[in-house]
């Protein structure tokens, strides 16, 4: 894994840290789309979930890291990112090995899937907030679009593997023995991490005692009175709010309503890392030629749009399948055009010593209203289906691009 994302370094593949922390996420990021994959299909096919228990099924696993991730944000500044990543990891895994052992045992349990995904996804939060604020250590700053296009490259590869494997493992092998898969990546990815060198830069803990609340205040002050940060956290909130729509209900409707096996499913989502492949790769060569406040107006915009063929899916098999490819070949590279360059802003607008915070904020504001967005999105598709549900998920969407024209037109972004 090293030696291949070596050659793929660019002049980073000359920063060993750097490689270290890449070959990390390129483990779990593709071990992750077997979880991602197979908790749903658990809860749908082998629990017989209905879509308001796999709309709780996601509310449920997000609301710890939405109340405790803005304290978790100050609590990651004053300690060492490193090893918060490193638990994040062994946690995850530990309790990701559970669902293969309790299936063994044939006790699992629609409750378990849920305790589970609340535990993954609460060290997710912490993982997610401490790689943003560890990142600019291991680059310099120069180098962070083309970080970031790096790790965006990683999950790019890994929604061409990982779906694509985990939907044909899940046939073979049933959804928990290959969320087992996942858990040993966590592992793998623990001790890449445990074996970086670099040392992160001394803490910014000032002659006070530590007193999260404030900090955490400071945090939210910070973010929303910043004249780049309060449009993009607004634009994300509210895009993830309309996204999380889909979230709970996408693997129901193509699996139930439009009748595509999981291997075909699998196949399908796979085909969106091409297009995330490309959009990583060309990421960066796109801030550099197009305006950034432009470029993140106009990909996100178009990427919302391109969600439209989702709802639109209809007919026979094949024809429902062609028009998830074509939402998956033209959306995912859009939106990693998007993110990533979001991303790099984002570090680059932001002191070290509140990256932390900076980063809980968001996951506070995007948490909390994908949570009420799941709950919302299962209660309405039950009552309404699921497709008029992701029409105005799709509009909602087209809608959050407009927070972005309030990005300053003066600033070199």
């Amino acid at each position: 894994m090293f030696q291949a994302l070596s050659a793929l370094g660019g002049p980073l593949r000359h920063n060993p840290d750097f490689m270290k922390l890449w070959a990390a996420q390129s483990l779990s990021a593709i071990g992750t789309r077997f979880t991602r994959e197979g908790l749903p299909m658990i809860a749908a096919l082998l629990l017989d979930a209905s879509a308001l228990d796999l709309g709780l099924l996601v509310a449920l696993s997000g609301l710890p890291g939405v109340v405790l991730s803005p304290f978790a944000g100050a609590w990651i500044d004053r300690t060492r990112r490193r090893r918060v990543l490193i638990m994040a990891d062994l946690v995850r895994a530990g309790a990701l090995a559970t669902l293969p052992a309790m299936a063994w045992f044939g006790s699992i349990t629609i409750g378990q899937v849920m305790g589970v995904a609340t535990l993954v996804s609460l060290f997710s939060v912490l993982f997610q907030t401490a790689d943003n604020a560890y990142l600019p250590t291991v680059v310099e700053r120069d180098e962070l679009i083309d970080g970031n296009a790096k790790l965006a490259t990683t999950d790019a590869v890994a929604e061409i593997v990982g779906p694509a494997l985990a939907g044909v493992m899940i046939q073979l092998l049933t959804a928990p023995l290959a969320v087992l898969f996942d858990a040993l990546s966590y592992l793998w990815s623990a001790a890449l991490l445990g074996s970086i060198r670099r040392k992160e830069p001394a803490l910014v803990t000032g002659d006070r005692a530590p007193h999260l609340w404030e900090e955490t205040k400071e945090g939210l002050r910070f973010v929303f009175s910043h004249p780049v940060l309060r449009p993009l956290t607004l634009c994300q909130a509210t895009l993830t709010f309309f996204l999380s729509f889909f979230g709970p209900l996408y693997v129901l409707y193509a699996v139930r309503d439009l009748g595509v096996p999981p291997g075909t499913l699998g196949f399908v989502v796979a085909l969106g890392g091409i297009s995330a492949l490309v959009g990583a790769q060309f990421s960066a060569v796109a801030a550099r030629r197009v305006p950034l406040r432009t470029l993140l107006f106009r990909t996100l915009l178009a990427y919302s749009l391109v969600m439209a063929f989702i709802p639109l899916a209809h007919g026979g098999l094949w024809t429902a399948v062609l028009l998830l490819c074509i939402a998956q070949l033209l959306g995912d590279g859009l939106s990693v055009v998007f993110f990533t360059n979001v991303a790099a802003l984002r570090q680059k607008e932001t002191p070290d010593a509140l990256r932390g915070r900076e980063g809980g904020t968001l996951h506070m504001l995007t948490g909390g209203l994908g949570i009420v967005a799941a709950l919302i999105a299962g209660v309405a598709a039950d009552r309404f289906g699921i497709r008029p549900v992701l029409v105005v998920a799709m509009l909602g969407a087209v809608a959050s691009s407009l927070w972005l024209l309030a990005l300053p037109k003066d600033k070199d972004l």
